[in-house]
């Protein structure tokens, strides 16, 4: 069993010189115009574009040791379940942490004490998703969004894992970490959810289901504002592609109308339990349809 231990994660000297990710897991190197780039400027990309991907895990990870784990550690507190939210609860609180140390030692000059430069949320949809977290009995969308994203990195991090050779090592130690302990919160989301969801209305369900698809697509799926946000961080770095900038903001836009890049994210082949569990419930037995919608040709 993986422990609390904070110092199970150690660090060292991050090697600026590696990749952080593999580029397949970067939108900018399924777009036309990356090849083009410097050698120099698809690493930094690589680089900042890995901050982006694990901001995204930070927030969510916040969320659920947040508001959302408490309220149904609350909800079934007299069940051996509330132990197992409890570690859970736990566990997402360190991986921020772990994500948090490796973005200081890896960008000091982006992270201080903030936890996100490049992902934000408009004030609205931040506060629909607070009020919807909170309750997640009302709302268990948010544990839909929990299990795709959690199954996610499983897959992620066995790409990273064979590609260890090449990437920066402190990056592949904590994927390592973090991929060992989501295997276990997958199965959690799940049994929250075979329980949660069928008390809902048909009413209730269908808004969660409208809320669950929408929010992944804007936030979680294609590169929009944060990964944008990258791309603008990359030229105020390297001010030689600033005239590339216009090509490549089409070229990223498009990528949401490209099933191939689509199905690189979310699908039945990478988040298998989720999908499976998905087609239980009539309302949600189109999910990966809705998700990878019939291949579009590029827009560059």
């Amino acid at each position: 069993m993986n422990t609390l231990d904070p110092a199970r994660f150690q660090l060292g000297v991050v090697d600026r010189s590696r990749p952080f990710l593999p580029e397949s897991l970067t939108p900018l190197a399924h777009t036309p115009s990356y090849a083009t780039l410097p050698p120099a400027v698809r690493l930094r990309y690589n680089q900042l574009f890995a901050s982006s991907y694990h901001e995204q895990f930070i927030f969510l990870e916040s969320m659920l040791a947040g508001p959302i784990l408490p309220a149904l550690t609350q909800r079934f507190a007299a069940e051996p379940l509330a132990d197992r939210l409890r570690r859970f609860q736990a566990e997402e609180r360190l991986h921020s942490h772990w994500f948090h140390l490796l973005h200081q030692a890896s960008e000091p000059a982006l992270y201080r004490d903030n936890t996100h430069f490049f992902v934000t949320a408009p004030p609205f949809a931040q506060r629909l998703f607070d009020y919807c977290a909170r309750r997640p009995e009302k709302f268990p969308f948010v544990l839909w969004l929990a299990m795709i994203i959690e199954e996610r990195t499983l897959p992620a991090s066995r790409e990273i894992i064979r590609a260890a050779a090449t990437l920066e090592p402190h990056y592949v130690a904590l994927h390592r970490l973090h991929a060992a302990d989501e295997a276990g919160h997958v199965s959690c989301d799940a049994e929250l959810i075979r329980r949660l969801w069928p008390a809902l209305s048909p009413a209730g369900r269908l808004l969660n289901r409208w809320l669950f698809v929408t929010l992944l697509r804007e936030f979680f799926q294609v590169p929009k504002r944060a990964g944008w946000a990258v791309v603008k961080q990359l030229a105020r770095e390297h001010p030689e592609i600033t005239p590339l900038l216009p090509r490549l903001r089409r070229e990223i836009h498009a990528l949401a109308h490209r099933s191939d890049y689509l199905g690189t994210i979310y699908s039945r082949a990478r988040e298998p339990r989720t999908f499976a569990l998905a087609d239980r419930f009539r309302e949600l037995s189109r999910l990966e349809q809705e998700l990878i919608p019939a291949a579009v040709g590029a827009i560059v």
